[in-house]
């Protein structure tokens, strides 16, 4: 049985980031994920500028840009049967700007430099069990393999294994909103802009991807997502044999706890943000980076550096996402209220003004991250 000084479970943005951070300063670390990767995620797939200032800080944030992908220069919001409006992105730095990229490249990038810096990384070892032994964790994996670890980081992700085994979330709803996501090429006269589209059965997003392919994602309550894949196909003229990746439920109430006995909650595991507004990758990141600063001030080894520890991670994860989400929490409305949306679209691209307001909104709060970080 192999010791580490922190066991990360989940290697997508938070859990990778907080590894590599730990481990620069010499933390042994290792990094558990249940897939074989590298491996596709339902995701929007898109960078806002918030999470620039720690690629820069993992020194990856040269080769995220030469990975397939696309700045777009515009927003389009569409509604079904009710037109369209455009909203231009600001462009103030090339390289702090908005980048879509393919969750299966990001991840792997951030994996590899993950191990580069240090952490033992294995992929294909869903955790099985936890338990504490004598002060410390005992992880056991599918594969058999038994690790103790000092502290715990569950980045899993929303359904979070670990954070459910030790009852860190609140009970899973048994009906919820479905989310869907296919990569196609770029439809029939695509010009490569930002889509949020308001179908008559819930959400869509388009993205470029670059190389020609595009990331389409939809979203509906549990019962609407059929007619609603029907909408979008009929839209950008794919055909029903396309093959589909699903996540549910996207919703789920906030975790009763981020921090405690030494397990921290990271990411989508601590916290969810509606999936396809830009938003969760940076915030993945940065919550990632925060963990790790936290647990690197001082290596827990009593029980009062770890109260401290939990103490600040909790504050600093709560202001990490206070007042940061006005436009996802207003998605998230739309998107559960579908008939609603239907109803209040035709009068926001009545006023294109509303939309760029909401739209500076976002970007707004992430240069106040990228310059704060």
């Amino acid at each position: 049985m192999k010791a580490f000084d922190v066991i990360v479970i989940g290697a997508g943005p938070s859990g990778s980031a907080c590894a590599s951070l730990c481990s620069e300063l010499g933390q042994r670390v290792l990094l558990l994920e249940a897939s074989r990767f590298p491996r596709d995620k339902v995701c929007g797939d898109c960078l806002n500028p918030a999470a620039w200032p720690v690629l820069e800080r993992l020194s990856v944030a040269e080769r995220v840009r030469i990975l397939p992908s696309s700045s777009p220069e515009k927003i389009r919001f569409s509604v079904a049967s009710a037109g369209s409006a455009e909203i231009l992105l600001p462009q103030s730095n090339t390289n702090t700007s908005e980048l879509v990229v393919r969750r299966r490249d990001l991840d792997e990038l951030l994996v590899s430099h993950a191990v580069e810096a240090g952490v033992l990384f294995q992929d294909g070892s869903p955790v099985t069990g936890l338990r504490k032994i004598s002060g410390e964790w005992e992880v056991t994996t599918s594969t058999g393999d038994h690790h103790l670890g000092k502290l715990i980081v569950a980045a899993d992700g929303r359904n979070s294994v670990t954070a459910r085994h030790l009852g860190m979330h609140t009970s899973r709803r048994s009906k919820g909103r479905i989310g869907l996501q296919i990569h196609i090429p770029h439809p029939a006269g695509y010009d490569g802009a930002l889509e949020m589209r308001i179908y008559r059965h819930g959400y869509g997003g388009l993205a470029d991807l670059g190389n020609r392919l595009a990331n389409l994602c939809l979203v509906a309550n549990d019962g609407e997502m059929k007619e609603l894949r029907k909408e979008a196909e009929i839209h950008y003229g794919l055909t029903s044999a396309c093959a589909w990746r699903s996540i549910t439920p996207i919703s789920r109430a906030r975790a009763r706890h981020v921090a405690r006995e030494g397990v921290f909650l990271c990411g989508d595991a601590a916290r969810i943000v509606e999936p396809f507004t830009g938003e969760g990758i940076s915030f993945a990141l940065r919550s990632g980076a925060l963990l790790a600063d936290i647990l690197n001030m001082a290596k827990s080894g009593s029980s009062k550096v770890l109260a401290s520890q939990e103490k600040l991670y909790r504050r600093g994860h709560r202001d990490l996402y206070r007042g940061g989400l006005l436009v996802n929490r207003l998605t998230c409305l739309l998107s559960e209220h579908p008939k609603v949306a239907h109803a209040l679209s035709p009068f926001l691209l009545k006023h294109p003004k509303l939309l760029s307001f909401l739209t500076s909104k976002v970007i707004s709060i992430c240069y106040i991250a990228l310059h704060c970080f």
